[in-house]
This record gives structure tokens, sequence and C-alpha cells, in this order.
């Protein structure tokens, strides 16, 4: 197999997590791929947040991913490296030709103990900071803009304790936020954090972040009332390893939001806080809780959810568990923020089983 074939498919060392488990299929000059990916099941009645159907009617959602992923070493201490994810997804419908999405396509080259530089569809690495609280198996932390969008070209580097990192967002339409999506001219991030050594039960982290997004305007077909620019801060702190014994976090977001030729906006604030604990034989339990208040100039409303969940960890491969959201306390309303903060999809209860091979 010929390396400049591999390049096409060849993942990053640091994203290693997302193919752990996934079979080594090459391994020659210098040059490895990995083919790997999951295969999920859910059941609930979360309704069209989380599966896809119009009403609160107990339904299923059935999710599969293939990853291709490896590294080619350049020279000493040099390495190139892409990635690909696909996914198929039934949510609610029965439709056999689920649409095949890129969910991941990046490539890079790490420098090892200089950082590494990046570039495609991925996480902005601006989630750094609310990753610590984005633990739990189905609902995603909001506030952390962890949507996966093309166009960024970033640079991180860690060492001694330390994460940094910035990237440059290029023009994408469509680009997804945790908010809405809209047509995006330029923007960046930043990020940075300490993880200490361990103390008592766990190491303790502190993470920081700052994304910026600048909507296109009116000579690009931007209208009235298009999103004319986004800010974003964040900032956590953790104490403990997820999975292993108590895990403690908490993220706090702030995100505004500008419109074109409008005197109004929309100020955004979460926080979010979790707490788990890891046993030995595989089993998690764990807790969040979510609040989420969303201001302009004709609403101010707040939703606040707690979600529980139990997970058992099998084998490294194999996996279940029960998830459930309940309301406390929500406002009827929620202004500009999108259907997946509905209140109804509140109270509701998910089970799950993933297979990762």
């Amino acid at each position: 197999m010929k390396k400049s074939v591999l390049a096409v498919a060849i993942a990053a060392a640091a994203f290693v997590a997302s193919a752990a488990s996934a079979a080594q299929v090459y391994d020659k000059d210098g040059t490895t791929l990995a083919v790997g990916g999951q295969i999920e099941f859910m059941v609930g009645n979360a309704g069209n947040s989380y599966f896809g159907n119009s009403a609160q009617d107990t339904t299923t959602r059935d999710r599969a991913r293939l990853t291709m992923a490896g590294r080619t070493q350049l020279t000493s201490g040099i390495a190139a490296y892409a990635y690909n994810e696909w996914q198929a997804d039934h949510s609610g419908n029965s439709v056999e030709g689920a649409a095949l999405k890129a969910r991941q396509q990046f490539l890079g080259v790490d420098f090892g103990q200089f950082g590494k530089v990046q570039m495609g569809r991925y996480k902005d690495p601006f989630v750094f900071a609310s990753s610590v609280v984005d633990v739990l198996d189905e609902v995603g932390v909001y506030g952390g803009q962890d949507e996966r969008n093309s166009g960024h070209l970033s640079y991180m580097w860690k060492g001694f304790g330390f994460d940094a990192g910035v990237s440059y967002q290029f023009a994408e339409d469509q680009y997804n936020t945790d908010i809405t999506k809209f047509n995006v001219n330029s923007g960046f991030s930043i990020y940075a954090g300490y993880t200490s050594p361990v103390v008592v039960f766990g190491p303790i982290s502190v993470r920081a972040a700052y994304l910026y997004l600048e909507g296109q305007d009116q000579a690009d077909g931007a209208v009235v009332g298009n999103v004319d620019d986004m800010k974003v801060m964040d900032g956590s702190l953790a104490w403990g390893t997820n999975g292993k014994g108590f895990y403690i976090a908490t993220n706090y977001n702030y995100t505004k939001v500008n419109y074109i030729d409008s005197d109004d906006e929309l100020k955004v604030k979460a926080w979010e806080s979790v707490a788990t604990y890891g046993f030995t034989n595989g089993i998690r339990l764990g807790a969040s809780y979510h609040y989420i208040n969303a201001e302009d100039d004709t609403s101010d409303d707040d939703r606040k959810y707690v979600q529980l969940i139990a997970d058992y960890n099998v084998t490294p491969n194999f996996k279940v568990w029960a998830e459930g959201l309940i309301d406390a306390g929500s406002d009827d309303g929620f202004g500009r923020i999108t259907s997946k903060y509905d209140k109804d999809a509140h109270n509701s209860v998910m089970f799950g089983a993933r297979y990762v091979f």
C-alpha cells in the first residue's frame, strides 16, 4: 500500500480516543492505518430533541459510525496524520436510506513536543474548556459550542501540565452552533488550561476559552436580522478522573449574539455542574445540573434541568446505560434558542447500548 494512498485516511495520535479500540490493519515503514467505529441503539421518549420524532412518543434511535485512523512518520519528531469518520443515523423513523454524513474529516502535522497544526472538519478546540462537564452518555453540554464544523485551522500544544491553542475559522455557510446556524465570514478561538498532579483523589484542572465568529455581511447575501457576530467566553474547573472514583466538574459559559442592522442582541448564560463516581467493576453513577438563561429584547427565559445516569462498561467494547432528564422549573418560552432545549424534552428517560470496535 502506497503512502500517498494512506495519507488520505490516516489520523492524529492525539485523537486516538475516537479510535481507541480500532483494529490496526497496516503498519510498515513508519506508516500505520487503523479501522474502527461503533454501533449504538437507544430507546426513549425525549421527542424531537434527541430522537427526531415530533411527539413525545417512545421510539428508538440506531446510529453507526465508521472511522479510518493512522499516521505517517515524516522525519524524526515530525509525523503527518489525517482522520475520517462517517455516520449513519436513524432517529425516530424507519427510512432505509439514512444519509451517510461526514462527521469529522481532518489532517495535520504533529511536531511532538512543539505541538501540532491541524485543519479540516472537527470541533473547534474552544471545547477544551467545556469538555470537563461533557462526560455523560447522550445529553451534551450546552454552551461549549461543541458542534463539528468545517474550515478550522488550529495550532495546539501541551506539556508540563499545560494546554494551549489557537484556531482560525475560514468562511463557511451554515456554521452550526449551540444557538443557531448562520453563515460565517471568519473567526478565531483561543484556549488555555493547567492540570495539576494528583491531589487526594485526582488531578485538578482549570481551563478557559474564548471564541469569536463574524457573520457574513449583506454584500455576501445576508439580510437584516441575520447574525452579525457571536462572542463566547468559557471557564471550567474539574477535580478527579471521570470513571475512576469520584469526579466533579463545573463550567460557566457566556454567549452574546448581535444581529445585522438591529439593536436587538441575544445574551445566553449557561452553567453546568456534574458529579460521577466510577467503580472498579465498570459501573458509573452520575448526576448533572444545567441552568441556561436566554435574554433578548422581547424575552428573558430560563431552562433548568437535572440529568441522572447509570452506565456499565461490561467490557472495554460493550457498554449499556440508563439516563433520565428532569425539568427543574424551566420557563415555558425560550426565545431564539433551538428546540434542542425544549422544556418537554427534559421529562424523559433514555436507555442505550453501544458496541465499539
